[in-house]
């Protein structure tokens, strides 16, 4: 089904503020929102409604794709019931039915940016119109909740993630994007370096003295955005990030990895306290992850893909890392095995495009994770887009253990690959445990 599905195909360039806020406010009951596989029910019966609290319960895997010319598809899948694997070379199949959700390019742009925060998954698009009246571009926040299929949307975007973000960090009910479309000036005037971190919260945002929080994005819904708050690093240079939650603790850290490569901006391992609202360098070091490193309860540490960086383009290199953030010495160990098939998908005549690691389930000794892979075929990637199934995803699930030198090790392997369509070749796809 399409979000939105009255717009026009694409969006205008210069929207007025009165219609922008007409098409775009809106708060849609599940009711009206129900995928075509049928993830929820009208019924009002008992047995209909214990089965959609049992569904609702259950978390399942989420990956959005740029797979269709008018927009986004959010998928679901019961990776628990997908026995099949084609570690040995089997069968590419197609995509397990049609998605839960689609979301048309009118709603959020065709540049939008996909992230989740508790059982919801937020777009952010950018730049979709112009405020006449103020004379500032508009942009769009969609929030669509896996549990219930309601759906929040709203024009209300901070003006810093108008070209978008560069990481975005889900802790509890908020969401921490950090950006760099802030002025270049700002360095020099303030001591800050260009960007900032903003904070979408589901519960109303909390903390006041901290933080300044905006209106909630519609009369039905709590959800708001905070105030801008300054970094002490420029954000596009962040190679990786992980967050640091105590039990029991109402508050965290978020602790960032950045690159130098960015004349005039520090290097290193910064965390950002949610206590404090403060940033503190821990280290001139960074850690060799690229993306999220997750806590893994089990193992007492944070786990990750590891980073390589020889050409300071920092994707993976296909092995597993750990890493103790909260450590002075910023200790880790990098797996001996290549999780990512690089080799074997070259002499295949297949490049990797991206690929995102996330945890899933506690499994015995460890837990459990999966890691999704985009493929294209060799050659012009331009000629790999449009429709036909050209490219794949695989998704890798594994149990993770220590072997006797304290390094990662995967066991009980499965994957499974798809045949995929691909439209956009700056589409960051993304995979979801909700």
């Amino acid at each position: 089904m399409w979000a939105l599905r009255s717009f026009p195909r694409r969006a205008q360039p210069l929207i007025s503020s009165r219609r922008h806020a007409s098409q775009l406010s809106a708060v849609v009951g599940g009711s009206n929102l129900i995928g075509p596989r049928g993830y929820a029910s009208n019924s009002n019966s008992n047995s209909h409604a214990e089965t959609n609290r049992n569904l609702a319960a259950k978390r399942h895997l989420y990956f959005v794709l740029d797979d269709h010319k008018d927009g986004y598809g959010i998928y679901k899948l019961d990776i628990d019931n997908d026995h099949d694997d084609d570690l040995d070379g089997g069968c590419v199949r197609r995509l397990p039915g049609p998605p839960v959700l689609r979301v048309a390019f009118p709603a959020v742009g065709d540049d939008a940016q996909f992230a989740a925060v508790g059982r919801s998954i937020v777009a952010v698009g950018t730049c979709l119109g112009f405020q006449e009246n103020e004379n500032t571009l508009v942009g769009a926040a969609l929030i669509y909740n896996t549990e219930t299929a309601a759906m929040v949307v709203s024009p209300q975007v901070p003006n810093g993630l108008l070209l978008g973000y560069d990481t975005a960090i889900a802790v509890g009910q908020k969401l921490y994007m950090l950006e760099s479309a802030e002025p270049e000036f700002a360095h020099r005037v303030t001591g800050a370096f260009p960007g900032g971190l903003h904070c979408l919260a589901a519960d109303g945002g909390g903390d006041r003295k901290l933080w300044g929080w905006k209106r909630p994005l519609s009369p039905t819904s709590r959800w708001c955005w905070s105030d801008n708050l300054m970094l002490p690093f420029n954000p596009t240079s962040i190679t990786g990030h992980a967050v640091h939650a105590p039990p029991g603790s109402a508050h965290h850290d978020i602790f960032v990895f950045v690159c130098v490569c960015w004349s005039g901006s520090p290097g290193g391992t910064f965390s950002f306290s949610s206590a404090t609202g403060k940033w503190t360098q821990r280290s001139e070091y960074g850690m060799p992850v690229v993306g999220h490193a997750y806590y893994d309860g089990e193992l007492d540490t944070w786990v990750g893909l590891s980073n390589d960086s020889s050409d300071f383009v920092f994707h993976t290199d296909g092995h597993l890392c750990t890493v103790n953030v909260t450590d002075a010495e910023l200790e880790y160990a990098v797996g001996s095995e290549k999780l990512c098939r690089l080799d074997e998908d070259t002499a295949a005549g297949w490049r990797h495009v991206d690929a995102k690691l996330v945890p899933i389930a506690p499994c015995q000794g460890g837990s459990k994770y999966c890691l999704m892979e985009r493929l294209r075929p060799d050659g012009k990637e331009q000629e790999c887009l449009g429709e036909g199934g050209k490219c794949l995803l695989r998704l890798t699930s594994f149990c993770l253990e220590r072997d006797k030198d304290g390094k990662p090790v995967t066991i009980a392997r499965r994957a499974r690959s798809y045949k995929i369509s691909r439209y956009n070749v700056h589409f960051d796809a993304q995979v979801f445990w909700l």
